[in-house]
């Protein structure tokens, strides 16, 4: 989508690592993506090891110098591999002290002008198309299994909230608001290329995940012709809505398309259960049902937060009920966001726009350390 800015059955699930019940601690991980704080990759990445947590999720996309601040410009770097390697992200890969590191994955040949989205674009799967989109996974899944072959590191391959990639960025409010639905199917064809509707956008995503997922499969293969044996690299496609899409018959990543894509792990963004009045029982019962559907334990809160601003005392007690559900079903990883404020109302950090702990950073220090209650959110 023209308009959209990017900030915005696994074939081998038997190695992936579901959790069984445990604290929260040893889920627990932090998203840096974007905020105001001019840190690079690799200070966020040591302010989360100074929290205490081993788990980060960070954007992989051409994009990169500008949301880590290392420059203005779309990167010309031209593959996932080779970004990987540019100084400030090894650097954040290489720290010892962070053992799983999901990302959030963009390749340069759907995004490779920071702008055009033709993952979304049904009529980008051309043979020639589609033999570079699996390359890239393949050597960026080789490298990572190169690189780090004498570590525990582990890697997560994800994307941003699929269902809100197709519907014009709120898929929660094109299920439930008619006025934003005629507005996103009125400009469908001018904000997606030419698409028609969600169903021609949702086609063109189930095709990117897949040809994803076949990349890194292929990465595993050569990793092991090379002697790199076990798992270094999942796959983990990311939805965002678990009910409002299915209840008001529309089509949603979590019905219509992971049911036709191989997975290691699912990614869940989980706004939709969190937000409810009762965030934790909410939760459970939406894992449950995305357990149901996808016949899958497997499962990673993507993405969870509440806006101090917006929540006030309260948003430490909703992320106690949150942290204490995901733990209790089994959740494999449940990563925060953010890790900098955004705004002074995008205020979902652990720092602050001018770098300094939140009481969120408090809190969470607590919860990995195991120590006291939480304190109140400020």
């Amino acid at each position: 989508m023209k308009a959209l800015t990017i900030a915005v059955m696994s074939l081998l699930a038997t190695s992936v690592e579901t959790c069984s019940a445990g604290t929260a601690s040893d889920i627990l991980g932090f998203y840096e993506w974007g905020g105001q704080y001019p840190a690079s990759a690799s200070e966020g990445i040591q302010k989360i090891v100074g929290l205490g947590a081993r788990k980060a999720r960070v954007a992989l996309t051409p994009r990169n110098d500008i949301d880590y601040h290392q420059g203005t410009a779309c990167s010309p770097l031209g593959s996932l591999a080779t970004l990987a390697q540019q100084p400030d992200l090894k650097a954040a890969l290489d720290n010892p002290n962070i053992d799983v590191v999901m990302f959030t994955a963009y390749d340069f040949t759907t995004f490779g002008d920071c702008e055009t989205q033709r993952y979304l674009q049904p009529g980008f799967y051309t043979p020639d198309n589609i033999a570079a989109l699996v390359q890239e996974y393949s050597d960026l899944t080789l490298y990572l299994y190169q690189a780090y072959a004498h570590t525990y590191k582990r890697f997560i391959v994800s994307n941003w909230e699929g269902d809100n990639s197709v519907y014009c960025g709120k898929a929660y409010d094109y299920a439930t608001d008619a006025s934003f639905r005629a507005y996103c199917d009125g400009n469908y064809a001018e904000l997606y290329y030419g698409n028609a509707s969600p169903a021609d956008s949702l086609e063109a995503l189930k095709l990117w995940l897949r040809y994803r997922q076949q990349g890194i499969a292929d990465g595993r293969a050569r990793a092991a012709q090379l002697g790199f044996g076990g798992m270094r690299v999942y796959f983990a496609p990311e939805f965002s809505i678990t009910r409002a899409l299915h209840d008001g018959g529309f089509k949603s990543v979590l019905y219509d398309i992971l049911p036709y894509v191989p997975f290691d792990y699912i990614s869940y963004s989980a706004y939709e259960s969190i937000n409810a009045a009762q965030p934790g029982d909410t939760l459970t019962a939406d894992l449950n049902t995305i357990r149901d559907e996808t016949g899958s334990t497997a499962i990673i809160v993507g993405e969870m937060g509440f806006s101090r601003s917006a929540w006030g005392a309260d948003a430490v007690n909703r992320t106690n009920d949150v942290l204490a559900a995901a733990s209790a079903w089994g959740v494999a990883y449940v990563f925060v966001w953010n890790l900098y404020d955004s705004s002074s109302t995008q205020d979902f950090g652990v720092y602050g726009t001018d770098g300094m702990p939140t009481t969120l950073a408090g809190y969470y220090q607590g919860v990995l350390q195991g120590t006291a209650a939480a304190p109140k959110s400020n």
